[in-house]
């Protein structure tokens, strides 16, 4: 027993455990034909488990999760005393990206041969995107609808910067690449405002298109709810938006329990014995050299959480090493980040996806530095509303010489050598600094390029001419030989399980590399500065800050 694989003794304890479970659903009692199941929150890929050490303390339960939500719904559709299901929609806070991860789910439970009931007293579109997927929808006399549409707005800030006395100097490769643009223009530019439009166009034919299926209705039909700016229920169950007008009370069977209820009498099916695994490592967040980490608060460009290439090499190596692991899931959630980190990841997956596959899923975004570190999957997957590509390169610094001037400072620095001040915030960039750090980053674009080409067996003039910058969501990404296939993280684990040769029920796990995620505060800037310090010294970016919601 003592040479016993923890990996195989975790499972059959875990086996164990589902026996017990399983054997306590022949108790007697009744058994609900209807379970409410509430939805509300952000729904992560996966279950989050904090450590106990983890600073700063977190004693809340831990979020709903995608994960959690598949495997509860599994059990569900084998359940042969349940009838349906409702989903009670509640404070949602969903991407697209999201929606179509949790509107997969709750197909399950229809192809399962179950009803579904979707309702809400307020609807935004991805709310009501989620709640096509179910057999009926149903809302209150006064539930609020809003369904608008989709924008896309950017604040410019350059004007007002100025009157501050900062400006920022910006240079790219890409004539998409429009990060950062905010700080150095007052208006889209030309290439920005193609892509964007295009963006939204596609966003547009896929949610649209869904909600048509589900309600088994034209996409003009949709297009013309959405452009009524329907606001009462009656009228939305008239035009055939929703199918009930009912408050919660009357909707409810009279045999409907809460979940808690029904849970008991669910059998959950064992974990096959002796079988590898699947590791799961996430990467969400801005990339950065060092570790991972967290800010107090968001910033322009650079958002809150910082995914570190050390944290991430890390994880990898922990799954390369355990000898359990057959397969690897790589989420990514990302607008990139720092170049050099980026490409340190990239190694990495290549380097251990040689030993063991890796299949790379993209959440919302996995655009730039965020889509360079996955090209060396085996298989990438996305929703059809990720955004992603951004294949390009930019440097930014700001420039406080008015500011100086403006409120009494006077720098002085001495320095040696000819470039020594090339990212001094003193002055601009001058031509022969410009010289040089076009040519810096147009190596790194140039290296982008391969790197792409190779992991997509494409040439690099297609990677070219797919690249400058520009931002595709997943479906046209797909028409373009930059992913695979369109799903979630259940079909990129069910892709994983299927590569390394695994049952499909083969267990799954969270890596996480032995390093907690810093907090700094704001009332410490030593701390602070030293989680942005290496991401405020990149001489080149890979990023992208656009997200659809």
């Amino acid at each position: 027993m003592s040479n016993l694989n923890p990996h195989v003794a975790g499972t059959i304890l875990k086996n164990l455990g589902i026996a017990l479970s399983n054997a306590l659903t022949n108790l007697p009692g009744e058994r609900p034909p209807w379970l409410v199941i509430p939805l509300s929150g952000g729904y992560p890929a996966r279950t989050r488990h904090r450590r106990l050490t983890e600073f700063p303390p977190d004693v809340k339960p831990p979020e709903a999760s995608q994960e959690a939500l598949v495997a509860l719904v599994r059990e569900l559709g084998l359940a042969p005393w349940l009838t349906g299901v409702i989903f009670r929609l509640d404070e949602l806070r969903l991407d697209f990206a999201t929606a179509y991860a949790l509107l997969n789910i709750l197909k399950l439970l229809r192809e399962a041969g179950k009803e579904t009931v979707a309702y809400a007293t307020q609807f935004d579109l991805g709310s009501y995107y989620l709640a096509s997927a179910a057999s009926q929808i149903a809302a209150p006399e006064s539930a609020e609808f809003d369904l608008r549409g989709l924008s896309l707005e950017t604040l410019f800030m350059r004007d007002a910067l100025a009157r501050l006395g900062i400006a920022a100097d910006k240079i790219a490769i890409g004539a998409y690449k429009s990060a950062g643009d905010q700080f150095v223009r007052q208006e889209l530019s030309e290439a920005a405002r193609e892509q964007l439009s295009a963006l939204l166009s596609s966003f547009e034919r896929t949610v649209l298109q869904r909600i048509a299926d589900g309600r088994k209705v034209s996409f003009e039909t949709v297009k013309g709810w959405i452009d009524q700016g329907v606001t009462s229920a009656v009228t939305a169950q008239r035009l055939g938006i929703i199918d009930r007008v009912a408050y919660e009370d009357e909707l409810m069977p009279r045999q409907a329990a809460p979940l808690a209820a029904g849970v008991r009498f669910l059998r959950r099916t064992p974990l096959p014995v002796g079988e590898k695994r699947v590791a799961v490592i996430s990467l969400e967040g801005i990339i950065v050299p060092g570790k991972s980490r967290r800010t107090p608060f968001p910033l322009p460009l650079i958002g809150d959480q910082q995914a570190g290439a050390e944290t991430i090499l890390t994880a990898f190596r922990l799954a390369e090493k355990d000898a359990s692991t057959a397969a690897i899931v790589f989420y990514v959630d990302s607008g990139g980040g720092s170049a050099l980190a980026s490409d340190l990841i990239w190694r990495e997956v290549k380097r251990v996806g040689v030993k063991k596959p890796v299949v790379a899923v993209m959440g919302s975004v996995a655009a730039s530095g965020g889509y360079y570190v996955l090209t060396n999957a085996r298989q990438i997957v996305a929703a059809p509303t990720t955004v992603t590509g951004s294949i390009g390169v930019l440097t930014v610094k700001f420039v406080l010489e008015q500011f100086y001037a403006q409120y009494g400072l006077q720098p002085e620095a001495l320095s040696r050598g000819r470039f020594a001040q090339l990212y001094s915030a003193n002055q601009p960039f001058s031509p022969e600094e410009r010289e040089l750090i076009a040519h810096y980053i147009g190596e790194v674009y140039q290296r982008f390029v391969v790197r792409v080409a190779e992991g997509r067996k494409l040439s690099q003039e297609a990677v070219d001419a797919l690249g400058q910058g520009r931002i595709w969501s997943g479906e046209d990404a797909l028409a373009r030989g930059l992913i695979d296939e369109l799903g979630d993280i259940a079909s990129g684990l069910e892709r994983a399980k299927a590569l390394a040769g695994l049952h499909p029920e083969a267990p799954v796990w969270n890596v996480r590399a032995p390093a907690r995620l810093l907090l700094p505060t704001s009332a410490d800037p030593t701390t602070l500065q030293r989680a942005l310090g290496p991401l405020l010294r990149e001489q080149a970016l890979l990023l992208s800050n656009i997200r659809v919601g």
